[in-house]
């Protein structure tokens, strides 16, 4: 793996259709003042994609590097885009609620596996849904998130009332467990999702996934969310690094001094000079 500093950013966020031009102009916009490096969508509603659509709701990095699933009957439809200068499409696999895309960095030899789900509202569909997730796991090589709306909630604190099937939740967690994933913490926001009622019914739906390699090889990873008012879903923005910051705090051992190698041999009256000098280094570096 090459020890290049490299930086990546994925929206992810359920959109709640692309057929009206206006919208797609404020989505278009919105992706364009974020400048990510993969666009994950859920829910497009459109049964295709041209090239004059992907330009009405993609910034121009991205019109011409996506790959989608298209809606049944005006409802679902997934899209993944990335920035050709940054990424090139290796492989694909597609199934009912999830696209799953193989990225490789067009500078490096960073690559990275996107899953991005669109699940199922109706939870007698969940089953076969999380089936199909666990279907996945063999397919999967190095670093991989798994992302989108998932329609689900892992416990009752995702959910501003009581109505939980905790046979769902369960389930839902021993898929995740199967697949050796863990969840990526939104620390700005507990709920994703809003029904915009009165007294809304608010739940956390949109999440980010995250196995051991992807956290090994971009050990700096984030989650945030953003504020786009164009659908009832919370936009997520995952970034992930390579590298982890370092401090800028110097701090001096004491023990240092114990060690014999630590300073060369000076006659006695260079000694306090070449340590003040020495100090006076590091802390300007």
């Amino acid at each position: 793996m090459s020890s290049e500093f490299k930086n990546f950013t994925v929206v992810s966020w359920n959109v709640r259709g692309l057929g009206d031009s206006d919208k797609c102009n404020v989505v278009r916009d919105a992706f364009t003042s974020i400048n990510p490096t993969v666009i994950c969508i859920q829910e497009t509603k459109l049964h295709d994609i041209t090239t004059s659509k992907a330009h009405s709701f993609l910034p121009p990095s991205h019109v011409n590097s996506y790959h989608f699933i298209g809606a049944a009957d005006s409802r679902g439809g997934i899209l993944t885009a990335w920035n050709s200068n940054a990424l090139r499409l290796d492989s694909y696999i597609t199934r009912c609620h999830t696209l799953t895309a193989v990225l490789s960095s067009t500078s490096s030899d960073h690559r990275l596996t996107i899953t991005n789900v669109y699940a199922p509202s109706d939870h007698r569909d969940s089953p076969l849904f999380l089936d199909g997730l666990k279907e996945l796991k063999p397919h999967i090589n190095g670093a991989w998130l798994l992302l989108g709306d998932f329609n689900l909630v892992r416990s009752a604190t995702d959910k501003n009332n009581c109505a939980i099937d905790t046979r769902l939740c369960q389930m839902f967690n021993d898929t995740l467990d199967h697949l050796e994933v863990v969840e990526l913490p939104l620390l700005d926001k507990l709920f994703t999702w809003s029904n915009q009622r009165e007294h809304p019914t608010i739940a956390r739906l949109d999440r980010v996934f995250a196995n051991h390699t992807q956290c090994t090889v971009f050990p700096n990873t984030s989650l945030t969310s953003l504020v786009w008012s164009t659908s009832d879903h919370t936009p997520l923005l995952t970034t992930l690094s390579t590298t982890l910051p370092k401090a800028n705090v110097f701090r001096f051992e004491n023990a240092w001094l114990h060690n014999h190698t630590f300073l060369p041999s000076y006659p006695p009256g260079m000694m306090l000079q070449t340590m003040w000098m020495l100090l006076l280094h590091l802390l300007v570096a």
